[in-house]
């Protein structure tokens, strides 16, 4: 519809300018013409303003998307840590039972050692994993923080963007009565 009604807007837009240049006094037909330039303006701006918003929400969601990638690469590595930990554990077990069996008597004060010294290095990859949730969460809530607060931005923005739409077209309709009053006479 735009590409068929536009030029015919340019050129009864050139044909008002070439009345206003010359002087003469324009009809309501005139005045007319150029609150529909003035309106396909409007819509052209709000339309790159559009495109804009879209762009920064797609560069947005990409980011995003890098940032879940990045969280769950992180956990599936997580994962794999425990399982090796719990392997190595499954083994240092079976190591100890076949040499309980062999000198249970001998080695009955080892085992004891062993298994201190494993339930400490389980303690200390337990704090550790707890340690890496709650930076993980921390920074899970950061980046939730940060997404409001963009969030936020833009609703404004959009919001006085809407305000300053809404003056131009009460301003609009102010110009468009002055230009009545003026071409209806005093």
């Amino acid at each position: 519809m735009e590409s068929v009604v536009g030029p015919v807007i340019d050129k009864a837009l050139d044909a008002v300018m070439k009345k206003v240049e010359s002087g003469k006094k324009l009809t309501t037909e005139d005045l007319v013409v150029l609150m529909l330039g003035m309106f396909r303006e409007t819509n052209r701006r709000i339309d790159d303003l559009n495109r804009r918003v879209d762009t920064l929400f797609e560069a947005f969601n990409k980011r995003v998307d890098a940032l879940e990638n990045e969280i769950n690469g992180r956990f599936n590595a997580y994962d794999e840590k425990i399982a090796l930990l719990d392997k190595k554990i499954d083994d240092k077990f079976a190591e100890l039972d076949k040499k309980i069996d062999e000198k249970f008597t001998i080695l009955d004060r080892k085992i004891d050692e062993k298994v201190s010294e494993l339930m400490r290095r389980i303690d200390e990859v337990d704090g550790k994993a707890e340690s890496r949730s709650s930076s993980l969460s921390v920074r899970i809530d950061s980046i939730n923080a940060r997404i409001d607060a963009i969030y936020g931005e833009l609703n404004g923005r959009i919001n006085g963007l809407a305000e300053r739409i809404d003056r131009l077209y009460e301003l609009l309709g102010r110009i468009y009565e002055t230009l009545i009053k003026q071409v209806s006479g005093p």
